[in-house]
């Protein structure tokens, strides 16, 4: 009997006890182990082409996978955003360049594809999932214990490992790079530093953020009609573009910012754009019937020859010099603004390999010319077309009244709506 008595008591205990604890956890919640969502936050800009793709990327990612959340902060759109931005690009010492990524209390800057940059993130969104809580970014930035962050734009985790914050992953493994038209990717840490500075200038080089402003350049070029005139405007242009990136890549780079640097030259470019549109314009129409002259006597032509000869022979003014010079620092300032990780990436790579300053300067200048192996592309085309300039002046006279309405669309679309360009 009392046996019995005590059975059934343990079996009450036994059932309280359960009930209790459904109870609790009715009250408290069960435990939320692997529901809490990995946040990745990024800056990014509406006429920024590596932000389309790293939203395109983390929208495809979405759909594939449901453990973390991404939120965009737009700083053309956004005082605050921006204002966040600058604070953050000063206090980890980053390039003002956009993307900028933050995800599992790492920072990385720029995006290159879904198999280098996309990998990381998807690396971090896996390690975060295994962490109790992760700090949002405004967190990490008040906390303030991110290690240090190198001068070169580095910046170190919390457990002191070191990764460049850029689109190719960690130097100490592997540096993979995407190259751009037959999309490949390949590990540059096989190769050797004069190889690895000229791949990495020819990828930087290729940047569909400033294509439109050689599009513009290339239309004026062959507006001219005039070889003379066009060697030395691309020569200088071509020199003052080489110089510019120098300096940014060895002086200007953390110091300049070239997101708002950016906001003001795309729109001025754009006016360049629509003057020039303008003038060309003029030419077909003011001109029309001298330049579709086709029957001249040798005399006439002679006469003319001789005056576009004088023309091309005379030095240029202050103000054409300084136009070429403005023109070619748009152009490196756009696709900077676009894309640093590379470039970032580069000036890391010589850092950590410890060479000495002639060999530092000369891979320099092996990237450099990398990197100005499209403007060699565009200039050729221009003389292409000025071979054919010269067959005819017909040719001349359609050509003035294409290039000007080609330069005054995209002058405005520069100008108005720039995000219309981003491929």
């Amino acid at each position: 009997m009392i046996k019995s008595i005590i059975k059934k008591m343990g079996k009450f205990k036994t059932v309280s006890g359960v009930m209790i604890i459904f109870t609790t956890l009715f009250w408290t919640g069960f435990p939320s182990f692997g529901e809490d969502k990995v946040k990745i936050e990024y800056f990014g800009r509406e006429d920024c082409k590596n932000c389309a793709n790293l939203e395109k990327f983390l929208k495809e990612l979405s759909t594939e996978r449901n453990d973390f959340t991404y939120v965009e902060y737009k700083i053309d759109k956004d005082v605050q955003n921006r204002k966040f931005f600058n604070e953050t690009t000063d206090k980890l010492k980053l390039v003002k360049g956009t993307p900028i990524i933050y995800v599992n209390e790492r920072v990385i800057q720029g995006y290159n594809t879904a198999d280098t940059t996309g990998k990381e993130i998807v690396k971090e969104i896996n390690k975060g999932k295994k962490k109790e809580s992760i700090p949002t970014l405004i967190e990490f930035m008040e906390k303030g214990n991110f290690s240090s962050v190198a001068k070169d734009g580095a910046v170190c985790e919390i457990d002191g490992v070191c990764e460049v914050p850029g689109a190719v992953g960690t130097y100490n493994k592997q540096i993979i790079v995407n190259i751009p038209f037959i999309n490949k990717t390949i590990d540059l840490s096989n190769y050797s530093l004069p190889l690895m500075a000229a791949v990495l200038g020819t990828i930087d080089g290729f940047n569909p953020c400033a294509m439109w402003v050689l599009v513009l350049f290339l239309t004026a070029l062959v507006a001219v009609g005039n070889k003379v005139k066009m060697f030395r405007v691309a020569g200088l242009f071509i020199f003052a573009e080489a110089v510019m990136y120098y300096l940014i890549l060895n002086v200007w780079l953390y110091t300049w910012d070239f997101v708002g640097l950016d906001k003001w030259i795309t729109p001025a470019v754009g006016i360049i754009g629509i003057i020039g549109g303008i003038f060309f314009m003029r030419n077909f129409l003011k001109k029309g019937n001298e330049l579709s002259c086709e029957v001249t006597d040798f005399k006439k032509r002679a006469e003319i020859s001789g005056k576009i000869r004088n023309i091309a022979d005379k030095p240029f003014t202050f103000l054409t010099v300084l136009g070429i010079i403005g023109l070619a620092l748009s152009v490196n300032v756009i696709e900077f603004a676009c894309s640093v990780g590379i470039p970032q990436t580069f000036t890391k790579i010589l850092q950590i390999n410890n060479i000495s300053f002639v060999q530092k300067h000369l891979y320099t200048f092996i990237y450099i010319l990398g990197y100005m192996i499209d403007d060699f592309i565009v200039f050729g085309f221009a003389l292409l077309s000025v071979n054919k300039l010269q067959l005819t002046s017909k040719y001349s006279k359609w050509m003035n009244l294409f290039g000007g309405i080609l330069m005054i669309i995209l002058g405005l679309i520069l100008l108005l709506k720039p995000s219309l360009l981003v491929l």
